[in-house]
C-alpha cells in the first residue's frame, strides 16, 4: 500500500513508551520493556519481532498496546489481525487515540480488499470498503482537521462503488453466458441478482451512476424477453391444440415442430411446458399416421 496514503499515527505511543522505559531500565522482561523493544523493532522495520514483543504489551496495556500491535501486524501484512487489534484499541477513552485507531482500522479494511481478486469475493470486498468508509467518517468526527482521513474516506467510497458495480456486471456477464447455452432458468436467476445489485447502487449509493443505469436497462430488457418467450410459447401451444381440434393436423404439426431460441428458453424455464408440447405433438403425429394409412388403403383397388 502507498504509505503516504496509509500513514500511521504512532507519536503518542512512542511518548508513552519512553516514559515506560525510564521506569523499567533495570527491570526484567515486562510489558513495559516489551513495548520499548517492540517499538524499537518496529522503527527498524523488523515487524515480526515487533509483533512478538507487542503481544506481551497488549495484555497489560490493552488500549495503546493493541494499537501498537495493530500497526506492527499491518506492516507485517496481516491486515485481519491488525483490524482486530485496532478494534480493541477503540475501547480507549482517549479521543485522540480513538481517532487514530479508527483511521488505521479503515486502512486495514481497505488493505484486505487488495487480496480479494476472485469475482466471487467482490461482495465481501465491497462490504469491507463500506466498513472502511465508516471508520474514516468516525475518525473525521473526532479529528475534523485530518485531511488524510477525508482523502481516504473518498478513496474507500470510490472503491466501494467500483466493487458494487463490478459485482453487478459479473452477475450480468454470467447470465449472458448461460443464456448462450440456453440455460435460461439459471440465466434468469443471475439477471434478477444483477437487477437487485444495480438498483442497490442507484438507490443507496450513487443515483447518478450512468453505467449502472445502462446495465439495469439491459437486464430489464433480457428479463422482459424471457417473459415474452414463455408467453409466446404458451400461446403457440394453445393454437396448436386448437388446430388439432379443428382437424388441421399438418398445421398443428408444423407449429409444434417449429424451432427458435425463444422456445428453447421457454422450455428451460418451464419444463412442464416442454412436456405438454411433446405430448401434443405425439398425439398429432399418431393422428397423421392414421390418416396416412387410411389414405393408402383408399388407393388400393
Amino acid at each position: 500500500m502507498n504509505t503516504d496514503k496509509h500513514r500511521f499515527k504512532i507519536s503518542a505511543s512512542i511518548c508513552v513508551c519512553l516514559w515506560f522505559a525510564a521506569l523499567s531500565i533495570h527491570a526484567e522482561e515486562t510489558p513495559r520493556s516489551a513495548m520499548r523493544k517492540g517499538l524499537k523493532a518496529y522503527k527498524a522495520g523488523d515487524y515480526t519481532n515487533a509483533v512478538q514483543y507487542l503481544e506481551k504489551t497488549a495484555l497489560e496495556f490493552p488500549d495503546i498496546g493493541n494499537y501498537d500491535l495493530g500497526n506492527a501486524h499491518y506492516r507485517n501484512g496481516d491486515y485481519e489481525a491488525a483490524e482486530k487489534n485496532y478494534t480493541e484499541a477503540l475501547r480507549s477513552t482517549d479521543l485522540e487515540l480513538q481517532a487514530k485507531a479508527y483511521f488505521n482500522r479503515g486502512n486495514a479494511l481497505l488493505a484486505r480488499t487488495t487480496k480479494m481478486t476472485g469475482p466471487e469475493q467482490i461482495q465481501l470486498a465491497a462490504e469491507l470498503a463500506f466498513q472502511a468508509e465508516d471508520m474514516y467518517e468516525k475518525s473525521i468526527l473526532l479529528a475534523p482537521a485530518d485531511l488524510d482521513a477525508k482523502r481516504n474516506f473518498e478513496r474507500a467510497r470510490n472503491l466501494r462503488i467500483k466493487l458494487e458495480f463490478n459485482r453487478g456486471k459479473w452477475l450480468y456477464d454470467q447470465a449472458e453466458a448461460l443464456l448462450k447455452e440456453f440455460k435460461a432458468k439459471e440465466a434468469k436467476k443471475n439477471y434478477l441478482q444483477a437487477k437487485t445489485q444495480f438498483e442497490h447502487i442507484l438507490n443507496d449509493i450513487d443515483p447518478n451512476q450512468n453505467k449502472s443505469k445502462q446495465y439495469l436497462a439491459n437486464v430489464e430488457e433480457r428479463l422482459e424477453m424471457l417473459r415474452k418467450a414463455v408467453k409466446q410459447t404458451e400461446h403457440n401451444l394453445e393454437l396448436a391444440i386448437q388446430q388439432v381440434k379443428d382437424y388441421q393436423y399438418v398445421l398443428a404439426a408444423e407449429r409444434l415442430a417449429a424451432d427458435s431460441d425463444e422456445r428453447k428458453y421457454a422450455f428451460d424455464l418451464k419444463p412442464d411446458l416442454k412436456k405438454q408440447y411433446e405430448e401434443t405433438a405425439k398425439k398429432d403425429q399418431e393422428v397423421l399416421k392414421i390418416i396416412k394409412e387410411l389414405s393408402t388403403l383408399n388407393q388400393i383397388k
